[in-house]
């Protein structure tokens, strides 16, 4: 574990030098992500990206993503040490890929995978979409697909990127950024659909934020442990270029007012300002088991500001997806390389399992989707008191 080691020894120098000041200090606590390198793995295939992962009630991993133009997932039994086959959910049609899926077990246990429909080429009889399907034995097979929203035919009228939650009351929630409803501006939403009936059935679309002139993109929805709030993060270019940015609603108003640019449910992410001009983009939100928020996303920090030269960033948050900070990188991604399409997934126990689509440790320079598991560090507390010049507290 070396990362782990390198991360925890000038921890506890810092303690040890400070035990031995001579002046009353303040309580010092925090917490930290330690990467371990010895679990990086590679989950997919040459080709494959946008990947996706939780634990099913079985124990067992599940991880979609797309490849070669279709989703499908692969699941490990031994915790993410090795990866099954990959299975196909959505297979590539003719022009059309099925591209950036998202999974959600639900609470009869069965699987509902979301992912996105893109048509290529001038065929106008082809369009841009969001779609489900369900798996009753775990992922074995795909069944029920449905079409929950169809775009335009044409890419600067799309919709993009779904992730659903489920609700406390069974009601499914499934967000998705919407170009269709702005065909003579380059602006974009976030819409969500709503089912009642475990996936099988849906609303019409609702408009749950927007800001004019710009384009929220990339919703990933998250359920608080407080259980009386749900956010979603997204990618928001209302400063200048894409910054991380929470949109939130009680679960007793249900998204029943839109978000708008200026609206008190709509929060920077971080903790600390960050320049206008650098690209923070595609954020991926979850939650600890102790409570603490994690947000990743892509960002050209201390890199080329250019998205294809962007690297996966993690930050942690309070309970409440606030004040995101203690930025850590799970992934040493060559300077001329990238890290792209990132996501993040809890196990029971803590740990956290990052992904990233990247070709920097490919022999064929080719993206593929890459793991590394991750380890909460929390700092002691050091309870204020007054220290002789001997080192003995009093």
């Amino acid at each position: 574990m070396k990362t782990f080691e390198l991360t925890v020894l000038p921890l506890l120098l810092f303690f040890a030098i400070s035990s031995q000041a001579q002046t009353t200090k303040p309580s010092i606590g925090g917490i930290r992500i330690a990467w371990d390198n010895s679990t990086l793995r590679k989950v997919s295939a040459a080709g494959g990206g946008y990947a996706r992962m939780i634990k099913l009630d079985d124990g067992s991993l599940i991880c979609v993503y797309e490849a070669a133009g279709s989703t499908v997932c692969v699941k490990s039994t031994d915790d993410a040490g090795t990866w099954s086959q990959p299975t196909v959910i959505a297979p590539r049609t003719d022009g059309v890929s099925m591209a950036v899926p998202d999974i959600l077990q639900l609470k009869d246990h069965s699987l509902l995978v979301g992912y996105n429909p893109r048509p290529r080429g001038n065929d106008t009889s082809k369009h841009f979409a969001i779609k489900t399907k369900k798996s009753y034995d775990g992922g074995q097979t795909w069944t029920d697909e449905r079409t929950l929203y169809q775009a335009d035919s044409k890419f600067e009228n799309g919709c993009w990127e779904p992730s659903a939650i489920q609700l406390p009351n069974g009601d499914i929630e499934l967000f998705f950024a919407n170009e269709n409803p702005y065909r003579q501006s380059n602006e974009q939403c976030i819409s969500m659909v709503k089912s009642k009936d475990g996936g099988l059935t849906w609303s019409a679309a609702k408009t749950t934020s927007f800001r004019p002139h710009s384009r929220d993109g990339m919703p990933v929805p998250f359920l608080l442990q407080n259980g009386k709030e749900m956010v979603y993060s997204i990618e928001d270019n209302g400063f200048k270029n894409f910054k991380p940015t929470i949109i939130r609603s009680t679960l007793k108003d249900d998204w029943a007012k839109l978000v708008g640019a200026g609206d008190a449910n709509r929060n920077f992410a971080l903790a600390d300002k960050v320049p206008d001009s650098l690209y923070l983009g595609a954020p991926y939100l979850r939650q600890l088991k102790t409570g603490e928020t994690i947000l990743s996303y892509q960002g050209t920090e201390d890199r080329i500001n250019n998205m294809n030269h962007s690297e996966m960033k993690v930050v942690i948050g309070d309970s409440e997806a606030r004040n995101f900070g203690h930025k850590t990188v799970p992934f040493d991604i060559a300077g001329d390389k990238s890290g792209l399409w990132n996501s993040l997934s809890v196990l029971d126990d803590n740990t956290i399992i990052a992904l990233t689509s990247t070709s920097s440790f490919s022999d064929h320079h080719v993206a593929e989707v890459w793991m590394i598991k991750g380890h909460v560090i929390r700092e002691p507390s050091v309870k204020t008191s007054h220290t002789n010049t001997k080192g003995k507290q009093n």
